[in-house]
């Protein structure tokens, strides 16, 4: 609980770091970025993007140089040096993907568990429920079965 509070308080400080003209959820992105390689890293990977006639201030500008910092080429031309920025933006897909399927399902509660008032209007309607399939129920097709059967 203490290192999930602790991470929680520096993640917060990492985003005040991040300049406020970059909107989110690149804000976001970006402090997570800083929370795995460091910030000074992420900004170095930002001046390589503006130099490169990209976006500084766009997280899928900034995620394609990140990388480049294993590389001396760049890295010797950074302040910060050389980085892992190939395991930051890997670390940042992660989450979002994560978070991407936590939304998914929040979004997708509500077919899982129907409100009071859905609750209400499906007791109301008793037959109708009685003639649909149960997902157990031997007479449902699958996809594959449906498209077979109308391609005969």
């Amino acid at each position: 609980e203490q290192n999930i509070k602790g991470g929680a308080q520096y993640l917060a400080k990492v985003i005040s770091w991040i300049p406020e003209r970059i909107p989110q959820p690149d804000r976001v992105w970006f402090a997570l970025a800083s929370y795995n390689v460091g910030w000074g890293h992420v900004n170095d990977a930002r001046i390589i993007t503006e130099q490169e006639g990209a976006s500084p201030d766009k997280w899928a500008d900034v995620k394609k140089r990140l990388p480049l910092l294993i590389k001396k080429r760049y890295y010797r031309k950074t302040k910060y040096g050389y980085a892992r920025g190939d395991v930051a933006v890997k670390y940042v897909d992660n989450i979002r993907r994560y978070y991407d399927a936590l939304v998914w399902l929040d979004e997708n509660d509500a077919i899982a568990n129907p409100s009071e008032e859905e609750q209400s209007t499906e007791e109301a309607q008793p037959e109708a429920q009685a003639s649909e399939p149960k997902p157990n129920d031997n007479t449902q097709q699958t996809n594959s079965e449906q498209q077979e059967l109308e391609n005969n």
